[in-house]
């Protein structure tokens, strides 16, 4: 009956079920056709005890802050942020995408909600502004790394439930490499950006217009104190 388990597989997939139930579907399947109901009770109990544990329940609240937060507007306040601080340097928009991955990824710990969250408003703005398409892509995807990096991150805590590693211990190694890979590619934009001659994406903000932009982005930025706490 083995030989029956991938085959099974595929075609749950081709038919659109989600990767998790597929696996758990075809064997449970092919279990009941051979009689093994008690050993079909063993294998879903099996996947109950192992998702039944206390830290890994931070993985779906981690996903339901960055929905909310990206619902909410917080996003937007956290490009406007960066762009007061960086938007008037030569390839200012770059800058801004880099910038604003490093502070999401306080807030949604994954680099798929930061691709989606970010990708979806920077990418057409900076192809407005004279990026090409693959540059915009390029970028976004490589800042959005940072998302596991930086604390929060939920991969750290399914890492540290798996080995017994201490989670605070993690979250804290992660901040200083995050915070270089960030730096490194805004040097690696500077250089490109005046290779290419990319423009900036606005004039020198005042200080009353970064000031603004602080105060909107204040509760933002302790959205991860909140998170850590």
């Amino acid at each position: 009956m083995l030989v029956w388990f991938l085959p099974l597989f595929l075609l749950f997939l081709l038919l659109g079920l989600p990767v998790f139930f597929g696996m758990l579907a075809a064997p449970g399947l092919l279990l009941w056709m051979n009689g093994q109901e008690r050993d079909l009770a063993l294998l879903y109990r099996n996947v109950y005890n192992g998702i039944d544990s206390f830290p890994l329940m931070a993985i779906p609240f981690f996903m339901l802050a960055g929905e909310l937060m990206n619902r909410g507007g917080i996003t937007m306040r956290l490009v406007e942020f960066s762009q007061a601080l960086m938007g008037h340097f030569r390839g200012g928009l770059a800058h801004v995408n880099v910038l604003s991955s490093m502070l999401f990824a306080g807030l949604s710990g994954s680099a798929v909600a930061d691709t989606s969250a970010l990708g979806s408003m920077l990418i057409p703005a900076m192809e407005r502004e004279g990026y090409t398409r693959r540059f915009a892509a390029a970028i976004t995807a490589a800042s959005s790394v940072i998302g596991p990096i930086i604390p929060p991150s939920g991969i750290m805590i399914i890492y540290a439930y798996v080995m017994g590693e201490s989670v605070a211990a993690l979250f804290l190694a992660g901040i200083v490499p995050g915070i270089l890979v960030g730096l490194g590619l805004m040097v690696a934009v500077k250089l490109m950006a005046d290779r290419y001659g990319f423009p900036a994406s606005r004039s020198k903000a005042t200080w009353g217009e970064r000031g603004q932009a602080s105060l909107k982005a204040f509760f933002p930025l302790l959205t991860p104190v909140i998170i850590l706490g």
